[in-house]
């Protein structure tokens, strides 16, 4: 890349993002996020209009959607290169320097869909607009395609989420540079702005936050769980009495290639908390190994109750358990209506729901990173007869999400806490009953 001269007058920058220019032979990534009227599309856009003017670069400019051109950066190109009368041809669908050979593209990466993206070879420049909307899909397509010597890939985002794709990926590492910047701190920001922002504070502490402050969503639209309350959950500290000790197991077996089978237990340590007392998984192909490592895990902690996975392929499994002569261990069908919540549409939906109550009530003590991050990624479907559903894990791994199994297997274990160990409670007042009252509870469950 070029080195720095005299920079001319329309390269007038928010202090804070200068390191831009002076890094540019430093780093390989930048990601520059921050909140609206803190001039990050702009100061690139000029970055990278000069950057065009003193040597032959290609620039392609994409976002993970784009209906059309408008919806990029071009606009904002076009705006500076007529202000400034800057030496570039602005075309329908690309912008041409009309000297140095530099040429704009514009891309939406998912209309282009991965051969569209893997024609990025010999990009000197990508700028990724708008990137909190970039999945982890496109992210493992996209990065190792810019491979040029001396190549830049930028990113400039409002945050939307605390694991947006980007910025987990590149944020920390020794190539990349990092640059948060807020509106108070572009000295360029129009008054109207500020008059907005300030208006904005007023209205909604939580909006302003988000929409001039850049901070991620606390709950982002369509998804689940409160991030907050599901950060507090790692510190929470039981307190009250305990009269009675109850343990539930929450089995959740693998049904396709990638997915885990993953066991957790919860255990009451007050009337009100309960804690995350271990989670295990495992990747055995063979069923008979999982049967037999579950009956051992029963037989071993002897839990109040426990609740495995029976709907497709887990029913042959889950029956294989009870056949061994285990006791207290009852079906788990997702997509069962049976006994649900009036919001719900299925066991699943009902399940999460409940766990989201739990979070939010601070009942449940975990601490689980790599369970936390899953719960993070639940997102909510309203269908039109009214009823919650939960996004399945296919249409998740479409995303580029990974499979929700941890998150599952805890929802599970919530769900037996709550819905079958008062169950379990009645088989113990009922003397001689329990094996009849499991039998019902098993046949509904699973027809």
């Amino acid at each position: 890349m070029a080195e720095i001269a005299e920079l001319p007058e329309f390269l007038k920058l928010p202090p804070k993002l200068m390191p831009i220019i002076s890094g540019l032979n430093k780093y390989k990534y930048f990601v520059i996020e921050g909140g609206r009227g803190s001039g990050k599309t702009q100061a690139l856009a000029r970055i990278l209009l000069w950057l065009s003017d003193v040597r032959n670069v290609r620039v392609v400019c994409g976002r993970e959607t784009q209906a059309n051109i408008e919806e990029s950066v071009y606009t904002a190109l076009k705006d500076l290169i007529f202000k400034y009368t800057l030496a570039y041809d602005v075309l329908k669908s690309r912008i041409d320097h009309k000297c140095s050979g530099s040429q704009f593209t514009f891309k939406g990466f998912k209309e282009q869909g991965a051969t569209g993206i893997k024609g990025l070879e010999g990009v000197d420049v990508l700028w990724v607009d708008e990137a909190q909307a970039l999945t982890n899909e496109t992210m493992s397509v996209i990065i190792p395609t810019i491979r040029k010597d001396n190549s830049k890939i930028f990113f400039t985002m409002n945050r939307h989420l605390r694991d947006d794709a980007a910025f987990i990926k590149f944020v920390g590492r020794a190539d990349c540079l990092h640059i948060h910047i807020d509106y108070f701190e572009n000295p360029f920001c129009p008054l109207t702005l500020k008059i907005e922002a300030e208006e904005c504070k007023r209205r909604s502490i939580a909006e302003y936050n988000h929409i001039w402050l850049g901070q991620p969503l606390d709950r982002a639209d369509g998804y689940l769980f409160d991030f907050n309350a599901l950060d507090k959950a790692s510190s929470l500290q039981p307190f009250g009495d305990l009269f009675k000790r109850q343990t539930v197991i929450g089995i959740d077996l693998a049904a396709s290639g990638g997915d885990l089978c993953v066991a957790t237990m919860l255990e009451r340590c007050s009337d009100m908390h309960w804690r995350v007392a271990f989670q295990e998984s495992w990747t055995d192909a063979s069923t008979t190994a999982s049967v037999g490592r579950i009956v051992a895990m029963m037989g071993k902690y002897k839990p109040t109750a426990a609740v495995v996975d029976a709907g497709g392929l887990g029913l042959p499994m889950y029956q294989s358990i009870v056949e061994a002569g285990v006791k207290n261990i009852f079906p788990f069908n997702g997509a069962s209506t049976e006994g649900i919540t009036n919001n719900a549409g299925n066991c699943r939906a009902d399940g999460y729901l409940l766990l989201r109550d739990w979070f939010e009530s601070e009942f449940l003590c975990m601490n689980s990173a790599e369970t936390r991050k899953e719960l993070e990624g639940i997102k909510r479907i309203f269908k039109s007869n009214g009823k919650v559903y939960i996004q399945s894990k296919d249409d998740m791994k479409k995303e580029g999400l990974h499979s929700p199994d941890c998150a599952d297997n805890l929802m599970m274990a919530v769900w037996g806490a709550v819905r079958v160990i008062p169950k379990v409670n009645d088989m113990e007042r009922m003397a001689g009953g329990g094996a009849q009252i499991q039998r019902v509870f098993k046949r509904k469950q699973t027809r």
